[in-house]
Parts: structure tokens; sequence; C-alpha cells
């Protein structure tokens, strides 16, 4: 097959994904540029960033809760008319139609463009044009995507390029790493420690031009309260439902209550073990690169102390791979009830405004728990069916520390005698 003959192949193949996008595409950009200009915009934040950033001295002021490369997504606005918001959404936009058109490696999952396309459609509606997130949310796919076809080198390469402009694509390095020396036997070393090179310019080149912003966005994440739409803020409502009250702070609504520490705690105690225990199938093999990526993103997003709607974005990509899952748009479509459906109706209901959403973030949070675990548990048992009786190689080491011990215990029976 000759190359002309290969690009009509890949054109024929990719037509019936290039259909359902011609469908599906102008519902979506229609509803997300409505909400984008008729709700608030955090494209206005992002304005103020880059205008921070670009007083002189340059750069003497960096954003307080984005990396530093966020930068580079601040500037292109200003390049676009006719003004910020309106640039920032063409961008935005731009960023989607990237997202559903331009992977080539997806054959095996027919239909994942228009499942992409109506999960966005019905969770994030009201976000994805006026908020930042679809720009990692790119490259954690093509990371994923990258990794799944064993291109190691790409994976960790757009993983750092997400990292650079949000650091949630970051939890997925370690899954990568185990997944690599699972797949080629050896620890990606060399890899590992060119990724943190340009971290470590990064973080240089900040102190240089604003002492102290080398970890600004580790703090604020660290300092902030529970979002009211968080899983840790769910937990408070339900533990004092009628002496919360609302904060509006690090620019969400935040619950506060009692037992903050120990809920603090409690749920940061889950997310460990949930990710460690991710981590432990993935290095037995007993979960796919995608499947472990997807369960990585869900622990870390319901861990985080905050659950904005645009963090379904980092989801929605993943959840794709999969044939569409009741539960899954049912999270979705309660996203976009909480906001920003009863978000809209919290000031007529003034001081009850925040509790319709607060209540519907509790349901949404309990059935993306539910139906994320179930696919969790569908995804290990059917690995287990397939490499099960080979799981032990994974783990020489332990069997010859188990056999080490064994024969310690046959010998001192020998010399104690029965």
């Amino acid at each position: 097959m000759n190359g002309r003959q290969r690009v009509e192949a890949s054109f024929r193949a990719a037509a019936p994904r290039w259909r359902s996008i011609a469908i599906l595409a102008p519902v979506l950009v229609a509803a997300g540029m409505d909400f984008a200009f008729s709700l608030p915009s955090d494209a206005a934040i992002y304005h103020h960033y880059i205008n921070q950033a670009l007083t002189s001295p340059l750069f003497h002021i960096l954003p307080k809760e984005y990396p530093a490369g966020a930068l580079t997504i601040f500037l292109a606005p200003l390049l676009l008319p006719p003004s910020y918001i309106a640039g920032f959404a063409l961008l935005a936009l731009a960023a989607t139609m990237a997202l559903l058109l331009c992977t080539d490696g997806l054959a095996a999952y027919p239909g994942w463009s228009r499942r992409s396309a109506i999960y966005l459609l019905v969770g994030t509606s009201g976000v994805l044009f006026s908020r930042y997130d679809i720009f990692p949310a790119l490259a954690t796919f093509l990371a994923v995507e990258a990794a799944r076809r064993d291109r190691w080198g790409r994976a960790w390469g757009w993983t750092i390029i997400g990292g650079l402009l949000k650091l949630f694509p970051l939890v997925l390095l370690p899954g990568f790493l185990l997944a690599e020396h699972a797949r080629t036997g050896r620890w990606p070393l060399r890899r590992l420690g060119a990724a943190c090179v340009p971290f470590g310019l990064v973080a240089g080149v900040q102190s240089a031009l604003a002492p102290g912003s080398a970890l600004s966005s580790l703090w604020y994440e660290a300092r902030r309260g529970f979002g009211l739409e968080s899983l840790a803020g769910n937990v408070t409502l339900i533990a004092d439902p009628l002496h919360v009250k609302w904060l509006f702070t690090y620019g969400s609504w935040e619950i506060v209550g009692a037992y903050h520490t120990v809920i603090s705690l409690l749920v940061t105690v889950a997310m460990l073990g949930g990710l460690v225990a991710i981590w432990r199938f993935a290095a037995q093999g007993r979960l796919s690169v995608e499947a472990c990526s997807l369960a990585i993103l869900s622990v870390a997003i319901l861990g985080d102390k905050a659950f904005s709607p645009q963090y379904l974005i980092w989801l929605v990509p993943l959840w794709a791979y999969w044939p569409m899952r009741r539960g899954w748009l049912a999270a979705a479509a309660l996203t976009t009830l909480v906001f920003p459906f009863l978000f809209i109706i919290q000031a007529k209901l003034t001081p009850y405004g925040f509790y319709p959403a607060a209540i519907g973030s509790v349901l949404r949070n309990l059935v993306l728990i539910v139906v994320t675990a179930r696919w969790l548990r569908e995804q290990v048992r059917a690995r287990d069916v397939v490499v099960g009786p080979q799981l032990q190689r994974h783990y020489p080491t332990v069997d010859r520390v188990r056999a080490s011990l064994g024969s310690v215990r046959y010998a001192l029976r020998r010399t104690t005698g029965p």
C-alpha cells in the first residue's frame, strides 16, 4: 500500500467518526457558546492574570493557582478579536474540535468521538468554552492515547506539557511507569529523570522573575477550604446540615462546618488508599493503561478539595473509551443541573439558596462513585481472566522472600522438634 492509499484508507476509517461529529458538533458549539457569553466567564480572571504578568517588569507577578505555563494559553486570546472573552471561547472551541478529531488511533474504539461529544454536551456545556481545563485535558488524553499504543516517549512528553499547564496530569506518571515496566520489563529511569528537567528549569526561571512563585499553585491548593461540590464538602453537609455556612473564597463557593480536620483527614486517607490500590492493580497487570488512568483521575478528583464542573472535562475523553454508561451520563447531567441551573436560583432562595446545589452535588458524587466502582471491578475481573495465571511474574522479589521465609520456618521446626 502506497502513501496515497494509506491516506485514503485512514479517511475511510475516520468517516463514520466525522459524520457523527458533523451532527453533534453544531449542537455542542451552540450550547457551549451560549453559556460562555451568558454566564460569568473565568476568562475575565485569565485576562487579569495575563495583564498582571505583562506589567513592567515583565512576569514579576504570576498566577497563584496555575503553573507558569498557563500564561501561554492566557496570552493567546489577546491576539484574537473581538474581545478577550470571545477570543478565549474561540481558542477553547479549537481545542475541543482538536480533541474530537485529531487522533487516528481509535479504530479499536468505534463511536469514541460520538460518546465524547455527548458527554461534553450533557455535562460540560456550561463551562466548556469559558474555562481553561480543555487545554490540559487535551494533553492528558493525548498522553493516555500514546501510552495505550506503547509510545512511551510521547506519553511522558504530553503529560509533562499538561503538567506545565495544570498539575493534575502528573498523577498519571506513576501508572505510566508501572505499565511501561510491565510491558517492557525495565524501569524507565532515564525518562523519569528527563521529566524532571523541564519542571526544574521552569521553577528556576519563576524563582528568578517572581521569587516565591515556584510552589504557589501547590500552596493555593493546600490552603483552600472544601468546595461546595467536592466530596469533602458533601461529607461536611451530611455531618451537620443545619449549621453549615457558605463562603466565597479562592474563586469559588466553599462550605464551612464542623469536623473540618477529621473530614479532611478521612478523605485524604481514602484518596491515598484508592491511588495505592489502583497502582497495585496496574503493577499486577490487572488494569489496562487507559483504565488505570481513568481510575487514577477519578480518585484524584473525588479526593480534591474542589470538584468544579470543568473537572468533568478531564474524565470525559477517558469515559468514551468504553460503551456509553447511563451512570456516567447521569453524573454528567447532574453536574449541569448543579451548575449553572441550581446556582442561578440560589440568589432567590437566600439564606437557603445553596442547599439545592449542595444536595445536587451529593447525588452527583454518589452516582459517580457507584458507577465508577462498578466499572473498575469489571475491568479488574476482565483482566484477571486474561492475565491471572501470569500474575506471579510481576513479583519475583516477593516470591524469593516468601521462599526464604518458608525455608526458615522449616529449619526452625526441624530444630525445635514437635
